[in-house]
């Protein structure tokens, strides 16, 4: 599903906007300047033009580490449980969505987020309505300019920093989701993704990770070319297309207080020797990550099939344009000779060269490598973290048994 940002259809809604934001990076006293003057203001178009068009220039991002609010880590894992426990994601398909809100501190190269709001899901297009999902998208875009402005009135941070998504394993980047990512970031650079992971946080583990595009994948982006020769001469891989920042989660100091007592507390100290936690991993979740890893790497071995064919045919095709440029080079210098004029070149540069033949050229590679990478960490950590606590458990039997058996015997080495 792609996030898309709000659309202000009004000029003046964009002017309002442009205020707001710029209010916030150079305070009040230049913002409560540029609204005494802003009726006089918007009838200067140029000066409008040059702040949307400023808004949208791709520049290099200067944030290198997020501050997440407490509140954004409850409200995040609330929305997608309620979603997951109701079905939801299973039946429209669609992954759960938020809009970020915060502040950016660039001074400190720190991008803060103090809060955030789900997004409207897609509903159902009817057939016989062929407005309807027109009409759906902008009701959407003014239900979340509705919310910024509630933001605005609460005196919440209302400036957009980035949006959230929710992916099981951490594995969930498509097509549309890079779109979203190159439009947030188009409008800011310091715009980010926040990418949860519920089924580690059900396994006691709270994954929310931050992504942005990198250059090179901005700028192709971009283009919206993701030919093999592009690719490869921007030096872009499925590891350096993302780039990921580290994460400080802020908590309140009342926040600190209940937990520091709640780990004094009696009931804390006797659920830290219980035994849920030698419970192994889930198979379920193992299972669904290792069947989505072999897809992906059925998918990949689709694209490298079509990449050899295709790398095979650009080279044929490169030495027959070499071969009939050099033989009509040859006839033409033939052709002076006997002062006749030279034959054109149109007809050999008119032969039309081979097309990878996937949609989006190699992003989906990519993406598909991506994805099996996170599939691939998942699998091997709580395989790692399964065999740990076999072992354990084993040891923990072992001095409980009497007349200790040997450990060349044991149940887990029988199995290897």
């Amino acid at each position: 599903m792609k996030i898309t940002r709000p659309q202000f259809n009004n000029v003046f809604n964009r002017f309002e906007i442009a205020i707001a934001h710029l209010v916030q990076r150079y305070g009040v006293r230049f913002g409560a300047c540029m609204r005494k003057d802003a009726q006089s203001v918007t009838r200067n178009f140029d000066f409008l033009g040059f702040i949307m068009s400023a808004a949208v220039t791709i520049t290099a991002p200067s944030v290198k580490h997020i501050l997440l609010d407490s509140l954004v880590v409850m409200k995040i894992v609330k929305h997608v449980d309620s979603e997951l426990h109701a079905g939801i994601s299973e039946v429209s398909g669609d992954a759960c969505a938020g809009v970020l809100t915060g502040l950016v501190f660039l001074e400190d190269s720190r991008l803060e987020i103090t809060n955030c709001f789900p997004t409207v899901r897609n509903e159902p297009v009817i057939d016989d309505d062929a407005n309807a999902a027109q009409q759906y998208e902008e009701q959407k875009q003014q239900e979340m300019l509705d919310m910024l402005r509630k933001f605005r009135t609460m005196n919440i941070d209302y400036e957009i920093v980035g949006f959230y998504q929710s992916h099981q394993f951490g594995a969930g980047f498509s097509h549309d989701l890079v779109e979203s990512m190159f439009d947030y970031q188009a409008m800011g650079p310091e715009n980010v993704v926040l990418i949860y992971d519920p089924i580690k946080t059900r396994q006691g583990q709270l994954s929310i990770r931050a992504w942005r595009l990198s250059t090179a994948a901005l700028d192709l982006a971009s283009k919206n070319d993701w030919r093999p020769e592009l690719v490869k001469s921007a030096g872009l891989t499925y590891q350096n297309m993302f780039e990921e920042l580290p994460i400080i989660i802020k908590s309140s100091y009342l926040n600190n207080v209940l937990m520091s007592e709640l780990a004094l507390s009696k009931s804390y100290s006797s659920d830290k020797y219980s035994t849920r936690h030698f419970d192994l991993g889930s198979k379920k979740s193992l299972e669904k990550s290792v069947r989505a890893m072999m897809a992906n790497v059925d998918e990949l071995n689709k694209s490298i099939q079509s990449l050899t064919k295709y790398t095979i045919d650009k080279q044929r095709h490169d030495n027959m344009v070499f071969s009939l440029t050099q033989k009509r080079q040859q006839e033409n210098e033939s052709r002076l000779a006997r002062g006749d004029p030279p034959l054109p070149m149109d007809d050999i540069k008119r032969i039309k060269a081979p097309q990878l033949q996937t949609r989006n050229g190699l992003l989906d590679e990519l993406l598909a490598s991506f994805d099996t990478n996170a599939l691939a960490d998942f699998s091997k950590t709580v395989t790692s973290e399964n065999i740990t606590k076999l072992f354990i458990a084993e040891a923990v039997a072992e001095e409980k048994v009497v007349g200790t058996k040997d450990r060349t015997l044991s149940s887990v080495s029988s199995t290897r």
